[in-house]
């Protein structure tokens, strides 16, 4: 037997038609081993240099055999091992990886293969050969060349989990486990049964070139609610696939199947048939849908589908679980053998995870339940270390606020600021001289007692504090003075304004005797709309809704079809917030539609609580250094309005106010005020309206630079009054 080594990709691509049809005369004859599954595969994550194909020869120089190696340092216990590992391993794609050998001849090629390979293992190279199947008539070669005299060898299980396909579809559910039949087929109904949905094959190119992004979107986007990455942000995984499927869609062996809905994918499966047996690899669906189960509806009627084509194995691969035995899968094992000269480095290499574990059963045994628990207690502090970093903060904090250091900090603060800036040896702490105006802008909505977390307020008392804390250490203006000092320069002294957004009763009850008391100057946006029609404004309405009615779910078709969860207060909170989030994406005159629909699906009775401010609660306050800027009418995502609405909403809420206070309004406040909530359009219907500057909610100190019909607002948003001073304090004295 003559061996021919192969290291030129060149010359594996002009194998093809000699691999297939010696493949095809194998025991070994799986997609993994195919020369479209290897060439794919070495283009993704081949190194060049590394390969090593062995092809057997016999005397009549017909080829035998061929060992699809490639070399690989490993890098384990502190040590680099050198290695030959099968084309196709190492990337967690490849099943029932094996030696290609004609059937009837394995005894002959595989004794030649070793004999090519003793002086690769007398220098210490392993033989790490893993994803070989049970069945492999290879097997008992290796593990007799694994108990050869100077050899070592490890053999470890790889479970994976197979279907074995009836003939019908009732005979396939006839296997299952009767509460998951029911399931499967409740699903079906369902989606079946539902006019806007439709299941497919991938069967063109074009197809392919749609789906196949879709599958790292869903995949991603699934595994991403566990906080995980998922396979396919590594790009080298989304070359193989790149590769490799128009290959096999080219060979009629792709089978990528989705799940559509009103045009939109919401499940796919992405495998292949090979003769029998379909291999299915990976799959994504909607997560947002999960209600509706598209992975479970798709993959019942995949199966249903491979059933008419007499496909007799749907294989779910590498890995077992309650997720694939539902399916009624059995497990078949793959083997994962390493052999190599007995040398140290190799038996360490071999033996260590036996000893490992070894070493842990006999730690267990001998050593006290306490120190055991010790240990195991060290391994759980991640999740208190959190916890002791707040009390740390909350400890240092009061110590700050506590000590001289507050009364002496405004007097350096005003006239120099530290910078912190990153060189090559990390951050720079550096202190400079003010040279120009700054001022940082605080906003509030509601100031009560009634902690409602659907609703969202600071408490008067601890409001009080704060207050108390920034008169005593702060200038504080206006928020016309610092519109001034911004557009003509005033003097470097750092100033703060103090705002409240929408125009609520409390800013008047509660607020409003605090500013007086400390005599604190403040601006209110008013939305003109709740002040007068006295009803709440809609995403109070929504909250109010969702917190108080009877249902456990809503299920809406925004985007995706989706289900909220209400069965919980915690439920209730997230869901609520997750419908807002999905409605600021939509036009202004969808979201009112959506919103209506809601109110009407949850079948609350209307909020009579009257919670806005009256226009006499505001003339009043006018006398007392309190101004009111626009918050528009009906407190829309103004990057949402189509042009006409933006005029109306920006002009008519600074009519009323003007008509009702008799005084010029010359300040926004952009509802949400966050990126995207408002566009550079926006601040040019502003500037037509006659608004001089708008406010948003995006964090950060104002400079001249600033744009004025964008100007920064925040607030360190503690419950605890001392780390609310010690941090506005620090980004007061920072410039970051």
């Amino acid at each position: 037997m003559r061996i021919v080594e192969l290291r030129c990709e060149a010359e594996f691509a002009n194998l093809r038609t000699e691999w297939d049809a010696l493949l095809a005369a194998s025991a070994s004859d799986t997609i993994f081993l195919t020369w479209e599954w290897l060439s794919a595969w070495w283009t993704a994550y081949g190194t060049p240099g590394d390969l090593r194909i062995l092809l057997a020869y016999d005397d009549a120089n017909t080829l035998r055999g061929f060992a699809p190696l490639r070399a690989q340092s490993i890098r384990k216990y502190g040590q680099s091992f050198s290695a030959l590992t099968f084309v196709g391993d190492g990337s967690n794609d490849s099943d029932y990886l094996d030696f290609i050998v004609r059937a009837g001849d394995e005894a002959a090629v595989m004794e030649a293969f070793a004999k090519h390979l003793e002086p690769e293992l007398a220098r210490g190279t392993l033989l790490q050969l893993h994803e070989i199947p049970d069945s492999s008539p290879n097997l008992a070669f290796l593990r007799a060349l694994g108990q050869r005299k100077g050899m070592v060898a490890s053999e470890a299980d790889s479970p994976c989990a197979t279907v074995t396909l009836p003939g019908t579809w009732q005979e396939y559910l006839a296997q299952l486990a009767p509460r998951f039949r029911t399931k499967i087929r409740s699903v079906l109904r369902n989606l079946e049964g539902r006019a806007d949905v439709q299941f497919r094959f991938c069967e063109r190119c074009e197809e392919f070139a749609r789906l196949l992004p879709v599958l790292y979107d869903l995949h991603h986007r699934r595994w991403a609610r566990q906080s995980k990455p998922g396979v396919f942000q590594w790009d080298k995984k989304r070359v193989f696939y790149g590769e490799l499927s128009p290959l096999l869609l080219d060979r009629g062996q792709l089978a990528f199947s989705w799940l559509e809905w009103k045009g939109q994918i919401l499940a796919c499966q992405y495998g292949f048939v090979y003769r029998d047996v379909y291999s299915q690899l990976q799959e994504g669906y909607e997560p947002d849908c999960e209600h509706l189960n598209p992975g479970v509806g798709l993959r019942a009627w995949t199966i249903q589908e491979f059933l008419k084509r007499g496909v007799k194995e749907y294989d779910f691969l590498g890995g077992v679980g309650r997720h694939k035995s539902d399916w009624g899968s059995h497990t078949k094992l793959s083997k994962r053998l390493v052999l190599g000269r007995a040398q140290a480095r190799n038996i360490l290499y071999c033996r260590g995870p036996l000893w490992e574990s070894q070493a842990r059963e006999w730690v267990k045994q001998r050593v006290p339940e306490k120190m055991l628990a010790a240990r195991e207690a060290r391994q759980q502090r991640r999740t208190v270390e959190p916890a002791a970093s707040s009390r740390m903060r909350n400890a240092l904090a009061s110590f700050y606020f506590h000590s001289p250091l507050p009364s002496l900090v405004p007097a350096i603060r005003n006239r120099y600021q530290l910078t912190i800036s990153a060189n090559g040896h990390g951050r720079k702490l550096g202190l400079q001289k003010r040279q120009e105006a700054s001022a940082r802008i605080l906003y509030f909505h509601r100031v009560d007692e009634k902690a409602d977390p659907f609703i969202g307020s600071i408490s008067t008392a601890l409001f009080e504090r704060e207050m108390q804390y920034v008169a005593q250490h702060y200038c504080v203006v206006c928020l016309g003075e610092v519109v001034e000092r911004l557009r003509n320069g005033g003097p470097p002294e750092p100033v703060v304004a103090i705002t409240f957004d929408d125009g609520y009763q409390d800013n008047y009850s509660n607020a409003f005797p605090i500013l007086q008391r400390y005599g604190l100057p403040a601006t209110i946006f008013l939305t003109t709309g709740g002040i007068d029609t006295r009803q709440r404004l809609w995403f109070e309405q929504l909250s109010l809704a969702m917190k108080r009615t009877s249902q456990t779910f809503i299920d809406l078709e925004i985007g995706v079809p989706r289900r909220f969860w209400m069965r919980t207060d915690a439920e209730r909170f997230q869901s609520k917030n997750q419908i807002i989030a999905l409605v600021q994406q939509l036009p202004d005159t969808e979201l009112r539609r959506w919103i209506a629909d809601i109110l009407a699906q949850l079948g609350v009775e209307p909020d009579t609580e009257d919670t806005m401010l009256t226009w006499d609660q505001i003339r009043l306050m006018k006398q007392h250094r309190i101004d009111f800027g626009g918050h528009t009418v009906t407190h829309p995502f103004v990057s949402k309005l189509d042009p006409q609405q933006a005029v109306f909403e920006a002009s008519e809420c600074k009519r009323r106010i003007e008509e009702e206070t008799q005084s010029p309004v010359e300040h926004f406040a952009y509802p949400n005020g966050r990126q995207g909530d408002f566009e550079a359009w926006n601040k040019q219907v502003l500037r037509e309206a006659g608004y001089q500057a708008a406010v948003s909610t995006l964090w950060g100190v104002n400079y001249p630079s600033t744009d004025p019909m964008e100007l920064k607002r925040g607030q360190p948003w503690e419950e605890n009054p001392a780390v609310f001073a010690a941090k506005l304090d620090w980004y007061q004295c920072v410039d970051s």
